[in-house]
């Protein structure tokens, strides 16, 4: 009887059909730079800031940007090319202080990543996918270009190199008037988010738009506004 690799009877059990994926339209996806502030306990003042920046490549890939600093600490940069309108993940770079952890590429059914240890040291290996995932830092791009509607649920496979596969449930929790803009209210979808425990992420999404007005996490809540020029420089 011949031996089956144990990693392929994983993939095999994890497939996912394309038929049963939710319809993505990367179009959607607001093109440019939107910062976000952490507010900190003291009244008036920030503990971080979030960048988030979407770069058009070329017709068929976007650049997906992340970078964030809180509390003096260190400066946390995700750098993800997708495919477009997919938005399915190309290559994905994680940096601390300028200095990268982890490189993967996606192709042919694989990831291919390689982590650079706190000695240096660096290790490449493969793990096969279960199918046409996403990348999980991606999620809350992703989210804001499905079809949302009040009631609405979708699952989404979800990968990370340092963390496997999972699935990303998401839904559209009601239809909310959103103060604290500045302006007028803003039309805004309330979405709630759950990937690997029971902890659930809160975002809200303009309807008009598809910007991403705020995320909440744990308590810790980060709102569409504020300086992010020294995460830049």
């Amino acid at each position: 009887m011949p031996i089956i690799p144990a990693s392929l009877i994983w993939a095999a059990a994890m497939a996912t059909t394309t038929e049963s994926l939710p319809p993505i339209d990367g179009a959607l996806l607001p093109v440019g730079d939107a910062c976000y502030a952490v507010p900190a306990p003291e009244q008036d003042k920030s503990a971080g800031n979030v960048l988030r920046r979407v770069e058009r490549v070329d017709d068929k890939r976007l650049k997906i940007t992340i970078i964030s600093r809180f509390n003096g600490g260190p400066l946390l940069t995700s750098r993800i090319d997708v495919a477009f309108p997919s938005l399915r993940p190309i290559r994905t770079i994680e940096e601390t202080d300028s200095k990268t952890d982890l490189s993967v590429r996606y192709r042919d059914g694989e990831a291919r990543g390689t982590v650079t240890g706190g000695d240096g040291r660096r290790q490449t290996s493969e793990v096969p996918l279960p199918g046409p995932v996403w990348d999980e830092e991606t999620i809350e791009f992703v989210l804001t270009t499905l079809p949302l509607a009040e009631g609405a649920h979708f699952e989404l496979p979800v990968f990370h190199f340092g963390r496997g596969s999972g699935v990303a449930r998401i839904d559209v929790r009601r239809s909310i008037s959103a103060e604290g803009f500045g302006g007028s209210p803003i039309a805004a979808w309330e979405i709630e988010g759950s990937t690997r425990s029971d902890m659930t992420i809160t975002f809200l999404v303009a309807k008009a738009d598809r910007r991403l007005l705020a995320v909440e996490v744990g308590g810790v809540r980060s709102v569409l506004g504020g300086d992010c020029s020294r995460l830049t420089r």
